[in-house]
């Protein structure tokens, strides 16, 4: 070949690029954007089609093409892409499907928040009915734990959810968490069956003075002294409604402080957790997973303590109840409860991944409202006009407090 063929095949290669470049630049602007009414082009599409011949750094050849420039590319020549035109109330799709708004997330959260009291309140009905027919606490505390974890562990087996991937600082992070999950579960369940279930969650409204107080003692989270304040009315109502409750019990209230103090404890520190596990990357410890091997070590602590205290009675106990009630029907009951105890909470998990422990200690507190309410139809008992006024102070004293929080918490 001579001299000058190699210069015009050199001059040639230099220019097909450009030629290249060109007609795509042109078909591009060609097709007008499905979100428009008009003629003319926004600067948002001059900016895609700039973007998309653009070279990701001067130094690269013109014709390179990044792995995100193609992925623009087709969707510009109409490869299946949806464009998106923002709005005042958020992002909009092509079809005018809302998306990643915050009132999107704000009705997922209270979607969470409902099927979790609608779970909660059949779930203290038929705990109470168990306890009822078969009271050894321990048992039952452990044995809704163990059915939970059957449950989360099939679910992993069969791949019906992707499996947890933690390490050795992992489970170290995650094993106090699964101590307080475990004691307070044991504590409810001791005071669900030494007292009336409306009782033990009256005392259980407790539970954002608690939350607030751990907050402050291992978090050092400390809120202005008026959201403190605002707790005052929360305490007061349930003292009355307890001191005037006809199922009182020494240890029904004790039990039930004690599990008010695990779950504040367990919040918080799942919510830390929960962070730590976001800021690492693991996607594989969602809130739903942790929870599922919250439960599995919780039984674990649980079991050995569960067959210390209660195991020789396990066996007459169950001969006792199976009078009373069937078999096939106490088992039944056992399993229905041990399963919603863990979806319940499984739903709180998933709520806690949204909002701070406190304001899920406010929605454990309205939740009870719901319980007590169904408890009192269910098993009849009796409440004096007295507790019911100290029950709604103390509900209504939640409410106060949690808008005392939130407009410190994003006007101060």
């Amino acid at each position: 070949m001579s001299a000058h063929e190699d210069l015009e095949a050199a001059a040639k290669d230099s220019l097909l690029p450009v030629m290249t470049i060109q007609a795509m630049h042109h078909r591009t602007r060609a097709i007008p954007s499905p979100a428009l009414h008009n003629d003319q082009q926004p600067e948002e599409d001059m900016a895609l089609d700039v973007s998309l011949l653009s070279p990701s750094s001067p130094s690269d050849p013109i014709t390179a093409v990044t792995t995100s420039n193609r992925i623009k590319l087709r969707q510009a020549r109409g490869g299946g892409a949806v464009p998106l035109t923002k709005g005042r109330r958020g992002i909009r799709d092509g079809k005018g499907t809302m998306i990643g708004t915050p009132l999107r997330g704000t009705l997922i959260t209270l979607g969470y928040f409902a099927l979790w009291f609608a779970l909660n309140v059949y779930y203290n009905i038929v705990n109470k009915q168990v306890l009822n027919a078969f009271p050894l606490p321990f048992t039952v505390a452990t044995a809704q734990l163990g059915i939970g974890a059957i449950y989360v562990s099939l679910s992993w087996l069969l791949r019906l959810r992707a499996a947890p991937q933690t390490g050795k600082d992992g489970l170290k992070d995650l094993l106090p968490i699964a101590l307080f999950h475990g004691s307070g579960q044991l504590f409810t369940v001791l005071s669900l069956g030494a007292a009336a279930v409306s009782f033990t969650h009256i005392v259980k409204a407790l539970e954002p003075f608690f939350s607030a107080l751990v907050a402050a003692l291992c978090f050092k989270e400390i809120f202005k002294p008026q959201v403190y304040l605002s707790l005052v009315p929360v305490v007061l109502g349930v003292a009355v409604a307890c001191a005037n409750d006809v199922s009182f019990g020494w240890l029904a209230f004790l039990t039930a402080m004690a599990s008010n103090l695990a779950f504040a404890l367990r919040a918080n520190f799942s919510k830390s957790t929960l962070a730590v596990f976001k800021r690492e990357g693991n996607d594989s410890m969602s809130p739903a997973n942790v929870y599922g091997v919250v439960t599995i070590l919780a039984f674990v602590l649980l079991l050995p303590l569960t067959l210390l205290w209660e195991g020789v009675d396990l066996q007459p106990s169950w001969r006792v109840a199976t009078e009373k009630l069937e078999t096939s029907t106490l088992t039944y009951q056992l399993l229905l409860s041990g399963l919603f105890h863990y979806l319940n909470n499984e739903v709180m998990y998933l709520a806690l991944d949204s909002v701070h422990p406190i304001t899920l200690a406010v929605g454990n507190t309205a939740k009870r409202v719901f319980i007590i309410v169904a408890s009192l139809i269910a098993f009849r008992n009796p409440i004096s006009m007295t507790g019911a006024v100290g029950s709604a102070v103390g509900i209504a004293g939640v409410l106060v407090y949690t808008l005392t929080k939130q407009y410190y918490d994003t006007h101060v």
